[in-house]
This record gives C-alpha cells, structure tokens and sequence, in this order.
C-alpha cells in the first residue's frame, strides 16, 4: 500500500486504470474535456500491476477513487 500512497501523492487527480475497460476511458475523457491533467497508471501495463492492484482492492472501494486537496 505504501507504493499506492506514492503514487497518488504525485498530482492531485491519480487514475489506476486498466486498458481494456471502458469505464476507465470514459472517466479518463471527462476529465480531460474538464481540462484536468490526471496521473493514469494502466495496472495492466505496468510491472506489478497486479499487486497494485489488490492494494487498491484491500482499501475498500473498487473502483478506487481519491482526490487529493
């Protein structure tokens, strides 16, 4: 969970995608049409995604969404 913390500490608006699902690109789009530059990480594409991606899970909410302020 520690790496997650790092990763969503980088921009205010961190996106843990997966390439291939639709959900994922329609949040990606509505943000950009709102001019929002978000941190996308595609956990089906990265080296240990797939432990990224159980992290996010054990915190309670998938999908995972934070915003930082």
């Amino acid at each position: 969970m520690d790496r997650v913390k790092k990763m969503v500490a980088e921009k205010p608006v961190v996106i843990f995608s997966k390439s291939s699902c639709c959900m994922c690109y329609t949040i990606k789009s509505l943000l950009s049409e709102f001019g929002m530059n978000p941190s996308v990480h595609e956990l089906d594409e990265m080296p240990r995604g797939e432990e990224v991606e159980q992290a996010l899970a054990s915190s309670g909410a998938v999908p995972w969404f934070q915003r930082c302020s």
